[in-house]
C-alpha cells in the first residue's frame, strides 16, 4: 500500500549555507513520513510505545537524486513493501510537490523489540491488530 503523501515545507534550519537541504535531514523527513503512514493504517507510533514495543531502524539506504532547497514543498511518499511478522520494509520517494522532481529515494527496514529489555517481539502473537494492519498494507496496491 502506498500511503497518502506526507508534506514538508523545507525550512531554513533544514539547509546548509547554500540553502540546500543537508543530506542527514532526509532521514528525519523519512521518519516523520513513516510515523504518518503508520497512523494512516491505524498503527499509532505513540500507541506502540505505550504498549511497550518499538520499531527501530535496522537497515537504511538513501539515494540522492537532486537538491531540495529552502522553501521547496516536499512530499514524501511511503510504500509498505514487505512485512514478515518480525520485520517491516518500507520505500520512500521524496519529491517536489509542484514539479514532481525527485530529490531522493530510500528504503528502510525495521524490527520490533520490547522497550523494557530489547528482546525481539513477534507482532502476530503480542499485537494481532498491528499484525493485521501491517499484513494488509503490504498486500494491497
Amino acid at each position: 500500500m502506498t500511503a497518502k503523501p506526507y508534506l514538508h515545507k523545507v525550512l531554513y534550519r533544514d539547509c546548509d549555507m547554500m540553502r540546500v537541504v543537508n543530506n542527514a535531514n532526509y532521514v528525519h523527513f523519512m521518519e516523520d513520513a513513516r510515523v504518518d503512514a503508520l497512523s494512516q493504517i491505524g498503527c499509532e507510533y505513540k500507541g506502540m510505545e505505550e504498549r511497550g514495543f518499538a520499531g527501530p531502524v535496522i537497515r537504511l539506504s538513501v539515494e540522492y537524486k537532486s537538491s531540495a532547497r529552502f522553501g521547496d514543498e516536499m512530499e514524501v511518499v511511503v510504500t509498505f513493501t514487505r512485512y514478515t511478522g518480525v520485520r517491516l520494509c518500507l520505500s520512500y520517494v521524496m519529491r517536489d510537490r509542484a514539479t514532481g522532481k525527485v530529490f531522493a529515494t530510500a528504503t528502510s527496514e525495521h524490527c520490533f523489540v520490547s522497550m523494557s529489555d530489547g528482546a525481539p517481539v513477534l507482532i502476530s502473537r503480542r499485537f494481532p491488530d498491528w499484525d493485521e494492519a501491517l499484513s494488509k498494507a503490504c498486500k494491497s496496491d
